[in-house]
């Protein structure tokens, strides 16, 4: 294990706009004591690309360049990233750690002065090579951070642009801590070696951006099955799930009269109160249908029904109190509360890929899609928030108070219908 006394140097980016996603700290023994920058290189376009995640690759490679003799203190590389939350990535590797730091850096903070200034940003959009001896007076120094790292012992400082085959440029940065800094031969050998990053790099990036983009328009259970191959047409599961179906009260009055971007708002506030009650109890959101979203939550196993339909109407009621608050929220400003309705039904369906041959939908149908969806219209009918089906009532297992017997549209038998004792 590291030195626990030992700490990584502050960062001038507000940490509101970063969000650690991995952390590796490789123990001592598998530290490699001894490596060529040739070998490196070699490593960089074969056995690196092996390797389970960007932030591993980046781990050994700071640790086999250090091998080599570089007197290396930190090792850094930057790049973009597609995501609807973040705008890149950054890994740091420390030697006084002994880890590596995946983060990633959220839109909002290109707006800051802190990304602003910071010298990798200049590498990566002009393409520029800099350098800056850190062992001056700290009049001399042109950029916060490398007062930062000045004041952790740092004699030189080396970022390099790396050239994306998707376009752009990578940018990675050096620092050593010895006397007098890195020396020419170094800097040739650092420059020359740091072009093979963007083998492995790329290669990682590609994986995490599609990782990204299908966990974001498919959800976290439904994009990893999109990208394991799971994409021909009719191909799918018979699943049993909680079935979730809400819908936002008088939004065709509201989108009437309110400009098109501030309802956009109000419904991006109303998604984000249902999506954190629902991902919080294991379900997944399959798609917003206008002021809508459809949800389930699957039940693995019969013996956990029960689990699974409490933990949808725990969803159901933590998501009426967050919609309530929205009230106080700047985007409601004026506006009257919201009201949703949420139906649950347990049933089954089938789970997969639906729609023509070159344009697809990962979702669910069947008779107990087009039943939650009835029950839905049943609770604006009767004004009631939760409504849920018998099936429902059944996996629950607690009490609830009945609403009688009421006929679904298209449907042959009528169903008792249910609400929570609260309603």
């Amino acid at each position: 294990m590291s030195d626990p006394r030992s700490k990584s140097p502050s960062s001038t980016l507000d940490r509101r706009y970063a969000q650690i996603r991995e952390t590796i700290e490789r123990p001592p023994e598998q530290r490699p004591t001894t490596d060529h920058i040739d070998a490196i290189g070699e490593w960089l376009v074969g056995p690196a690309r092996q390797l389970a995640s960007g932030a591993a690759a980046f781990d050994e490679f700071s640790w086999r360049m250090l091998a080599t003799g570089l007197p290396l203190l930190r090792v850094t590389m930057h790049g973009g990233t597609l995501h609807p939350q973040f705008l890149g990535v950054t890994l740091i590797w420390w030697r006084t750690t002994g880890q590596t730091q995946m983060t990633l850096i959220s839109h909002e903070a290109r707006e800051s002065v802190a990304f602003r200034s910071n010298p990798v940003l200049r590498v990566r959009e002009s393409g520029e090579t800099l350098r800056r001896r850190l062992d001056v007076a700290a009049a001399e120094l042109d950029f916060p951070v490398l007062h930062d790292l000045k004041a952790a012992g740092a004699t030189d400082y080396l970022a390099l642009p790396i050239t994306s085959a998707f376009g752009g440029h990578y940018a990675v940065s050096f620092v050593s801590d010895r006397a007098g800094g890195f020396s020419d031969q170094e800097v040739t050998d650092m420059t020359r070696v740091a072009q093979r990053l963007s083998v492995v790099m790329d290669m990682h990036s590609l994986r995490s951006i599609a990782n990204n983009l299908l966990s974001a328009y498919l959800g976290p259970m439904t994009g990893p099955r999109v990208l394991a191959g799971q994409i021909r047409r009719g191909q799918g599961d018979v699943i049993t799930a909680v079935l979730w179906s809400s819908d936002l009260r008088g939004f065709t009055a509201r989108s009437d009269r309110l400009p098109g971007e501030r309802m956009i708002e109000i419904l991006n506030a109303l998604f984000d109160a249902q999506a954190k009650a629902i991902h919080a109890h294991g379900g997944e959101i399959l798609k917003f249908i206008g002021d809508g979203l459809l949800a389930i939550f699957p039940i693995v196993d019969a013996g956990l029904a029960g689990v699974a339909a409490r933990n949808a109407l725990e969803a159901a009621s933590e998501t009426l109190d967050a919609v309530r608050l929205l009230v106080d929220e700047p985007v409601m400003a004026g506006e009257p509360p919201l009201k949703i309705v949420v139906a649950l039904h347990v049933g089954q369906a089938l789970y997969g890929n639906i729609g023509a041959a070159d344009r697809l939908d990962f979702t669910v149908i069947g008779p107990a899609v087009n039943l939650v969806s009835r029950i839905e219209a049943i609770a604006k009918s009767l004004d009631l928030s939760i409504i849920v089906s018998d099936d429902f009532a059944r996996a629950y297992g607690n009490p609830l108070a009945s609403l009688g017997h009421h006929q679904l549209r298209g449907l042959a038998t009528p169903h008792e219908l249910f609400t929570p004792m609260r309603e």
